[in-house]
């Protein structure tokens, strides 16, 4: 998409498959500005990106350069061979270990020339507002780019080796909410129905992988237990081995399932799930995001859960070994995002989402968090950053006005919280009702590299809510 500033560079230039458009970044006339990435170096982390919803239409990768403070997004557009790069530019280490992204070029589909082609418009000096939360070890994390919604990352730099199966809790990466009586369009998300977190034992032999007992389920009523979702098969089997976004994992896409509103299991053909995990464990889905052809006697068209999440993927933690504790999460600091991902309006797109850089977790509590919610033994204060602009706080801590209290851990899974409670505070940024109110949640936790990671889903009356957090410096 275009950006709102003005563009330095008012000519087009032929696009170039894969990472050579990073050498397309200079002015027209060819010579180099300050605001040019240099040619990416042999250091280079590459990450796994799924699609999420108003980020685009295909998974991505992100590249991030620590010797040269670059970066590059890489996108596998359908019917165009090999990569293309989407935006490309520089980055600083701010305060707590924030990365901050300065776009220098963003490429632009352009179908008014043939053939079409994506043509690449300079910004001078980068342009700000693109923010990644790294885990340490540059194992994965999460990114932001400007005007666009949150991403999970994962560094597949490896193909997993379990000798022994290991549990995994995830949840949903959430798609618009589908509104009362409509049918569901691709991306989009029912939280009644659908699934929102879940476990699965995750085991490999060879390039083999295998994904056993998985068990999903949709949103825990007020005080009740989610209730199971669509439910997948038992077990499924994936290969992993080197593709264009790592050694990631594809696992086939036609099972065999109980479909409601038909009678009998009934064979759905969907597409395939890619999975990303890291060296640290993190876990990343994308699902393929496909709606299948309705199956006879089920109306309307079943959206079908791929292998994890529904929405359009899933971020997964590996289960911890023994409870948390819960306080002393609550008691750290953190930074990372927090996505809204709106409702699905009448042509079948995603209306009305949001996505903020948020920090968790105060050294000194500011005094205006009570306002917000009443302090428990297990509740975090945190927030956005003013006019999302990280570099105004003078200690790298932004507003309170967000709470989540993440209540009792489960008693039989470590590391699950399915009673958590929202707060939105009326001066957050996407807050439009100008009141403060909650909403309850369900929120997986556990530590990589030593760190704790909070992934948390729930949703509100008018959208689902995604909230991604990771320990920071």
């Amino acid at each position: 998409m275009l950006r709102s500033k003005s563009l330095n560079c008012p000519c087009s230039i032929p696009a170039v498959g894969g990472l050579l458009l990073i050498l397309w970044v200079a002015g027209c006339d060819g010579s180099k500005s300050s605001s040019t990435p240099t040619t990416p170096q042999a250091v280079a982390q590459t990450y796994f990106a799924p699609l999420v919803a108003g980020a685009g239409v295909v998974m991505n990768t992100y590249s991030f350069d620590a010797t040269a403070a670059t970066f590059w997004q890489t996108g596998f557009p359908s019917g165009q061979p090999g990569s293309q790069v989407l935006n490309a530019g520089v980055f600083s280490v701010a305060q707590r270990g924030l990365r901050s992204l300065g776009i220098s070029t963003t490429y632009v589909y352009d179908s008014s020339v043939s053939p079409a082609l994506y043509s690449p418009h300079n910004f001078n000096p980068p342009e700000p507002g693109s923010f990644a939360v790294e885990l340490s070890g540059q194992a994965g994390g999460f990114v932001q780019l400007f005007e666009q919604p949150v991403e999970p990352l994962v560094a597949a730099t490896q193909c997993p080796n379990f000798s022994s199966a290991q549990n995994y809790q995830f949840i949903t990466i959430p798609g618009a909410l589908i509104p009362a009586g409509a049918d569901p369009a691709r991306y989009a998300w029912d939280p009644t129905a659908e699934t929102a977190y879940g476990s699965v034992d995750i085991s490999s032999n060879g390039s083999s992988m295998n994904f056993q007992n998985i068990r999903q389920f949709t949103l825990p009523s007020v005080g009740g237990t989610g209730a199971p979702a669509q439910p997948p098969p038992s077990s499924l089997t994936g290969i992993c081995g080197p593709t264009n976004f790592g050694n990631t994992i594809v696992v086939p896409g036609q099972a065999v399932i109980t479909s409601p509103g038909a009678t009998g299991n009934i064979p759905i053909l969907t597409q395939q799930a890619t999975i990303g995990i890291g060296p640290s464990g993190l876990l990343v889905e994308d699902n393929g995001s496909g709606v299948t052809t309705a199956p006879p006697g089920s109306t309307p068209v079943i959206p079908y859960n791929n292998v994890l999440g529904a929405g359009t993927g899933a971020v997964g933690l590996p289960k911890p070994s023994a409870a948390l504790d819960t306080g002393a999460m609550a008691g750290t600091q953190y930074l990372g995002f927090i996505y809204g991902a709106g409702i699905q309006n009448n042509s079948g797109a995603g209306t009305g989402w949001s996505s903020h850089l948020a920090s968790f977790g105060f050294p000194t509590l500011p005094s205006g968090c009570a306002s917000v919610a009443t302090k428990t033994s297990t509740l975090i204060y945190g927030g956005d950053f003013p006019n999302d602009d990280p570099s105004t706080s003078p200690d790298g801590f932004g507003n309170c006005d967000f709470a989540i209290d993440l209540g009792a851990q489960d008693s039989s899974n470590n590391g699950l919280y399915p009673h958590a409670t929202v707060w939105v505070g009326a001066a957050y940024a996407a807050n439009s009702t100008g009141a403060t109110y909650p909403f309850s949640a369900v929120a997986i936790a556990g530590q990589l590299n030593g760190k704790y990671a909070i992934f948390l889903i729930g949703t509100d009356s008018s959208q689902p809510w995604a909230i991604y957090l990771l320990q920071s410096n």
